[in-house]
């Protein structure tokens, strides 16, 4: 389940943070974790790679208009993405290029609305020194992981048999610049299949 962090492009483990949905509740006593931002957010992760490389990226995003960007680190890729609209633009920063697709994830879990599927909660954890709690869940290649995930639906950490995917080492819940999800100015459209 990591794919606004880790879209196919970027290589490294693919899994969709922010696709579910469902009625069922959550907080302290709840069955599944919110797993799609409150606010407004600025989070750096790192990620696991081939061996023991380890990779950076940042994820901003922007709650009211459900916009994510993610900027992996050397790469020339840059994903933005818009959940209202379910479109994805993968810019080039080498070509000034803009390809848009379809938004991955199906079922786009709205802010405030706990994530669908077989969850366990299995206890409180700090990471990044941000308090989140650890639940048990599998990704979109059905493999089991620790998701952990703060009360207002920041992910922060993510682990599979033990193995690091994913680790947020800053947080900063800080008004986003709408312009940071919009390409820039010169950019050019490339259409699907070209």
């Amino acid at each position: 389940m990591f794919a606004l962090l880790l879209i196919a492009s970027a290589g490294v483990a693919h899994a969709q943070v922010m696709e579910t949905s469902s009625s069922a509740a959550s907080g302290s006593g709840g069955v599944a974790p919110l797993v799609t931002p409150l606010h407004d957010a600025d989070i750096t992760y790192r990620l696991a790679g081939h061996g023991d490389v380890q990779l950076h990226q940042r994820m901003r995003w922007t709650s009211a208009t459900w916009r994510q960007r993610i900027d992996p680190e050397g790469s020339a890729t840059i994903m933005l993405t818009d959940y209202k609209a379910h479109k994805l633009m993968v810019l080039n920063t080498a070509d000034h290029s803009v390809a848009l697709t379809e938004a991955p994830g199906g079922a786009f879990s709205a802010p405030g609305t706990p994530a669908s599927g077989s969850w366990r909660k299995v206890g409180p954890a700090v990471i990044a020194g941000e308090a989140c709690t650890i639940w048990e869940s599998a990704d979109t290649d059905n493999h089991p992981t620790d998701f952990c995930y703060t009360d207002d639906g920041l992910l922060l950490g993510a682990t599979q048999s033990g193995r690091l995917v994913v680790q947020a080492v800053s947080v900063a819940r800080v008004p986003q610049d709408p312009q940071l999800f919009e390409p820039p100015e010169g950019y050019h459209r490339i259409e699907s299949g070209h």
